[in-house]
């Protein structure tokens, strides 16, 4: 799908830029495209990509960052709480929340593969939203919100796969794993 409506100006191109990146990524994962194909989908020509962005990595890592955003923000307006106990309810809704990223949930694994770096506290939203998450100023609950991140992460990355293979119920998995979440809280 090919924008109608050509962006003018940095700001319009750099948005369509990194809107048409989110999709690919989500359609094909961030190896299945080009800069050729964001530029066509974005509705620019493919020099633009490079001469706002850079190379193809600079563009999924400022979509990576832009996502993130995206992801901590919502998290904040969902007025889910997120320091203290959290009771299996509220994990369960930030579980949906966080679900109705995946393309950020998808480059994001690609990039810590790709670029372990990439998880140091501090360098993403994301990294210091699971940092934060629930935990207070006691730097024990480090490993146990390592330990609900990872669960959290892999439920968003391998939730559908696992549920198949295994046969489970999905539903029954998500509550599991917002169970075992909020288990690990302080």
């Amino acid at each position: 799908m090919v924008s109608e409506v050509k962006p003018r100006g940095r700001e319009e191109i750099r948005s369509a830029v990194l809107t048409a990146t989110s999709a690919l990524v989500a359609e094909r994962g961030p190896d299945g495209f080009s800069v050729r194909d964001i530029a066509a989908r974005a509705g620019v020509n493919h020099a633009l990509v490079h001469r706002h962005f850079g190379t193809k990595a600079d563009v999924l890592e400022q979509m990576l960052a832009a996502d993130a955003q995206g992801v901590v923000e919502a998290v904040v307006q969902s007025g889910l709480p997120t320091r203290g106990e959290a009771s299996p309810d509220v994990v369960a809704e930030l579980l949906d929340l966080l679900a109705a990223s995946p393309s950020y949930w998808r480059t994001l694994v690609h990039a810590v593969l790709d670029s372990p770096e990439a998880a140091l506290p501090g360098t993403a939203s994301t990294t210091e939203l699971f940092s934060g998450l629930w935990r207070d100023s006691d730097p024990d609950d480090a490993v146990q919100t390592s330990v609900a991140g990872m669960s959290v992460l892999g439920w968003l990355i391998f939730g559908k796969f696992m549920s198949d293979a295994t046969g489970a119920d999905p539903e029954d998995v998500r509550r599991a794993v917002a169970e075992h979440v909020s288990r690990l809280m302080p």
